[in-house]
């Protein structure tokens, strides 16, 4: 069931990314054909950080995004996420990570919707790099074989406090009022 070799490196490629992403302390060598296609060096300091994630989101994704970090009791979010100003054409910059763990959940999906639904021109989508953190016994993470979709055992909360957190980000962001006067 393999697919073209291009296309199945560029699976490859795309693994490596939310790996980079989910673990800046380690680097990361990506070789294609003997050459080395992505260098992805250890980060420990905040401007190392944005190096590596610019090389992997964009370095337009990393001027104009904007960073947060929000917890309660029981939840911690932080991570980078799109002003309102810098919409993307694709959902190519879309990367988050529970305890770690790569995920693609719908839950978390449609709180990050929620967030955007009025900042964003239709046909945008927002960028994001996303981290939560929790107590592993609130999620169950064996609801996909895959295992990247999870399971809050507080759902609603979660969701809530994800709005919450990326709300306040975005509506703290200042505007450039010479685009809102176009």
């Amino acid at each position: 069931f393999l697919k073209t070799e291009k296309t199945e490196f560029q699976h490859i490629d795309e693994l490596i990314r939310r790996i980079a992403l989910s673990s800046f302390d380690i680097s990361f060598i990506l070789k294609h054909n003997g050459k080395i296609v992505r260098q992805y060096r250890a980060a420990q300091t905040q401007a190392q950080i944005e190096k590596r994630l610019s090389a992997i989101c964009s370095e337009s994704f990393v001027k104009s995004a904007l960073h947060f970090e929000s917890n309660d009791n029981h939840l911690k979010i932080s991570g980078w996420m799109s002003d309102r100003l810098s919409p993307r054409a694709l959902s190519d910059v879309q990367y988050c990570y529970i305890n770690g763990r790569m995920i693609r959940d719908k839950l978390v999906n449609h709180a990050i919707k929620q967030v955007y639904a009025y900042a964003l021109p239709e046909g945008k989508f927002p960028g994001y790099v996303i981290y939560l953190e929790c107590d592993p016994n609130q999620v169950d993470v064996n609801v996909h074989p895959s295992k990247h979709e999870v399971r809050f055992h507080e759902a609603r909360w979660v969701h809530d406090f994800i709005v919450s957190a990326l709300t306040e980000t975005l509506s703290q962001a200042p505007l450039n009022q010479s685009l809102l006067n176009m």
